[in-house]
């Protein structure tokens, strides 16, 4: 019995990482992207195939502190706090805000995010240090606050 139970979780686990629901997707896109974009703490497991199916098109991933693994070829990669922002994150906010704006308008980009994505990509708001943004997260997790409260405050300011 705990060998089935075992089964059937690896099995949801697969059904559900990066890597196979994005290959599960690129045979319907419209049109082969000409920059790829992956954002989040699975941002490597999802541009691993869409790398590996589009190999000219540049490739931007930011993912968490320590989620770095293997990729088919050449990317720049961004390594940022989660679930607290770090420097890593507002410079990783720059970089995609610089690759999005640098796209011409008949460039076709793919965008992949996952989880984690709103901690490890940020843009500061007027007026609002690093310090002051990361202590916001920090109270809310120190008060028990769960992710939803955590994004909708982020939202928020």
């Amino acid at each position: 019995m705990p060998k089935s139970l075992s089964a059937i979780w690896q099995s949801g686990v697969e059904a559900v990482r990066g890597d196979p629901a994005v290959r599960a997707v690129l045979p319907i896109l419209p049109q082969p992207p000409d920059h790829i974009i992956a954002v989040g703490k699975a941002a490597c497991d999802m541009a691993r195939p869409a790398m590996a199916a589009f190999e000219t098109a540049p490739t931007l991933i930011v993912t968490k502190h320590g989620h770095q693994q293997d990729l088919p070829r050449a990317a720049t990669v961004i390594e940022a706090g989660h679930p607290i922002p770090d420097t890593g994150s507002l410079a990783a906010g720059a970089a995609l805000a610089k690759a999005v704006s640098s796209c011409a308008a008949h460039d076709h980009l793919l965008v992949l995010v996952s989880g984690g994505a709103s901690a490890t990509a940020e843009l500061l708001p007027n007026g609002m240090t690093l310090a002051d943004w990361q202590a916001e997260p920090h109270a809310l997790m120190a008060s028990g606050a769960d992710i939803h409260s955590i994004n909708t405050r982020r939202k928020e300011l």
